[in-house]
């Protein structure tokens, strides 16, 4: 008996200063994390584990250290120690399998992760979340109204009801995203994300009879180029960027040889914060729906609608360039005039706009070839001989301006071909004909104003 009490007695203070000791590692690892001390987190935890390799706790937060280092390749050699050292591993193991495949971009490995977390315990809001998060940035708008839905059976709450809402909304069922956004206004009035979903569904409902309309005939051809710009066109109206995106770039996909959409694709970028990404489609970075008629639009929808049928109508082509470089957008334009000129070689009006347009984008020398083509195409093209006059001023050629000039002013005279051919005349010193210039200006503009 006395053998048993010393031996006893020997093993108390050793058993006590293990368990001092784990208190401490775990006491410094709670303190590390809360820091965001990674670095040490993780030497401690290793510590830990070599007092109670057993432990899903410690393996839980050694993982979260790692995954705080950013080093995914020693998060995934941890995970599997912790299968194969651990007899019983918790349901995390295979949760942090699904943030690694995540955080790797493979995102159909993670939801087969996180789905068998959902087996054990399919209440884990936390997991649902993260599904419907995952299955948003890859768009799959079904599976994340699924995801939610499950997340909302479990535990309704406006980020829940709200998130489900702006998904209803990219699959167009908007009697639904109404209702979650009614229930997320009475769960929460003052969320922020309550309260911007709330002004953008506002907007949305003030031109959401003529959405339904389009999707209606969307339903019945999906991939109309056409319809599907209409779409895009009204949600720049209703300021649902997003959406807008979506539907032009659907509608350019459809239809590459349309302009509207990717008009309304750069509005949307800008609008978004990604002006950017509209080098990529050769819009220049001012254009705002706001600046474009309804005149404007309407015809550009019927000049996209007509080229789909007569892709090899250059004037169709011509007429388009010249509403690109109305509105200022010269590369558009050059696309449009170098196509029609193109497919007729012999189109004046092609090399005109081309011109234009080669101007606007800094390529004088080139413009000055095109505009002088144009001249020669049709000898009796006015505005082609003004514009070639017009360059030739700013090159300083002045003889040969006040030649293109006296042509265009034979077949019609304007009141800035007299302008341009007066001031040319007293570059040079030639006054008498400068002011027979000016006189017929003024003749001109009191025809115009009476």
């Amino acid at each position: 008996m006395v053998l048993v009490a010393l031996v006893i007695a020997c093993s108390l203070p050793a058993c006590h200063r293990t368990t001092k000791e784990e208190k401490a590692l775990r006491a410094e690892l709670r303190e590390a994390l809360h820091e965001h001390s990674y670095e040490r987190a993780a030497g401690v935890a290793r510590r830990l584990l070599k007092l109670t390799p057993q432990d899903n706790g410690t393996w839980d937060r050694l993982v979260q250290a790692e995954f705080g280092r950013r080093d995914l390749a020693i998060v995934k050699q941890t995970l599997d120690e912790w299968q194969r050292v651990v007899k019983k591993p918790s349901s995390n193991l295979e949760e942090y399998r699904g943030d690694l495949a995540a955080a790797q971009r493979e995102p159909s490995m993670a939801v087969q992760s996180w789905s068998k977390v959902l087996a054990v315990d399919s209440k884990n809001t936390r997991v649902l979340e993260k599904i419907a998060r995952l299955e948003k940035s890859q768009q799959h708008w079904t599976e994340e109204n699924s995801a939610w839905t499950a997340h909302i059976a479990v535990q309704d709450n406006a980020l829940a009801r709200i998130n489900r809402a702006l998904c209803a909304r990219r699959l167009h069922r908007w009697h639904e995203a109404l209702e979650d956004l009614h229930r997320a206004q009475e769960l929460a009035p003052d969320d922020p994300e309550v309260l911007r979903a709330g002004k953008l569904f506002e907007q949305v409902e003030r031109f959401l009879a003529d959405i339904r309309e389009l999707d209606a005939g969307l339903a019945l051809a999906p991939d109309d180029p056409g319809l599907l710009a209409d779409r895009a066109l009204l949600f720049l109206r209703c300021g649902d960027f997003e959406l807008a995106l979506e539907e032009s770039e659907a509608s350019a996909k459809n239809g590459p040889w349309a302009m509207r959409p990717k008009l309304f694709q750069a509005i949307a970028l800008i609008d978004l914060g990604r002006a950017d990404e509209c080098e990529k489609l050769a819009v220049q970075k001012f254009i705002r729906l706001e600046a474009l008629s309804p005149e404007f639009l309407e015809t550009m929808g019927r000049l996209d609608s007509e080229i789909s049928a007569e892709r090899n109508n250059a004037e169709l082509y011509v007429a388009r360039a010249w509403q690109l470089n109305e509105i200022g957008q010269p590369a558009l334009a050059a696309q449009d005039a170098e196509t029609a000129a193109g497919l007729d070689s012999k189109s004046a009006g092609a090399c005109a706009e081309w011109s234009y347009a080669l101007t606007k984008l800094g390529r004088a020398q080139d413009a000055l070839q095109q505009i002088k083509r144009a001249t020669e195409l049709d000898p009796n093209f006015a505005t082609a001989w003004q514009y070639r006059g017009e360059l030739e001023m700013e090159r300083g050629e002045t003889l040969s301006a006040i030649d293109s000039l006296t042509h265009a002013l034979e077949t019609s005279q304007t009141v800035v071909a007299l302008q341009k051919r007066e001031q040319c005349y007293r570059r040079l010193g030639l006054l008498v004909k400068a002011d027979q210039d000016h006189k017929a200006l003024e003749e001109l503009n009191s025809k115009v104003s009476k």
